[in-house]
């Protein structure tokens, strides 16, 4: 996996250990399909939990991006149709 988000600006002032967790996260996702992802994403979320820490929007949507960077039309498609539904949880 390309390496190169963690020069993202953006990522400057997050907490170091969210940081850890997300290069955890893009580490087990390195050639995983959309349906292996959500897994992954649950378990990174309950990490962060676990440590009272939550990504902020601006964090996902950056991890996000980078996790369907490589997707197909097809995988990318449906996953902003979960995003979507997602959001209409909270």
């Amino acid at each position: 996996m390309d390496n190169s988000w963690v020069n993202n600006p953006k990522l400057r002032n997050v907490d170091p250990r969210k940081l850890a967790v997300l290069k955890e996260l893009m580490k087990q996702a390195e050639g995983k399909s959309m349906e292996q992802l959500l897994p992954l994403l649950i378990t990174a979320n309950k990490r962060l939990q676990q440590m009272n820490l939550t990504f902020t929007k601006e964090e996902s949507e950056i991890m996000l991006d980078i996790l369907t960077k490589n997707m197909s039309p097809k995988e990318r498609a449906q996953f902003e149709m979960i995003k979507k539904l997602m959001a209409l949880r909270k």
